[in-house]
Order: structure tokens, then C-alpha cells, then sequence
């Protein structure tokens, strides 16, 4: 039950996203790439994985 409340967040957050800010599409596609990877690679710690995807995409959307 919680994947699929988390895929419905998810794919609300990059179609707004991906409609607002053309170049922000990008980065979000990389930042839950990132988020996919941390959470694989970390023992499926949530908090570690979504800070580490939040991050990225506020560095690259800032620094970009």
C-alpha cells in the first residue's frame, strides 16, 4: 500500500514538475534516480534516501 501511495506522489510531483519548469524535468529525473540508488544502496533507509534525492535537485536547480 505505501509503494503505491508513494508512486502516485511521486509521478503528481514530476508531471507538475515537468510542466512548470521544462529544464527542472531533468533534474528531477536525476534526483529520483539518485533517490532509487541511495535507498538501494543504504539498507532501505527512507529518510537517508529522500534527503540525499532532495538535495541533488535543489543543488543542480540552484547551481544550474
Amino acid at each position: 500500500m505505501w509503494v503505491g501511495i508513494l508512486a502516485v506522489l511521486a509521478v503528481t510531483a514530476l508531471h507538475g514538475t515537468i510542466t512548470t519548469d521544462p529544464h527542472g524535468a531533468g533534474y528531477a529525473l536525476l534526483a529520483v534516480a539518485v533517490t532509487v540508488g541511495a535507498h538501494l544502496a543504504f539498507g532501505r533507509r527512507t529518510i537517508l534516501s529522500v534527503g540525499a534525492g532532495t538535495a541533488v535537485y535543489v543543488v543542480l536547480l540552484n547551481a544550474l
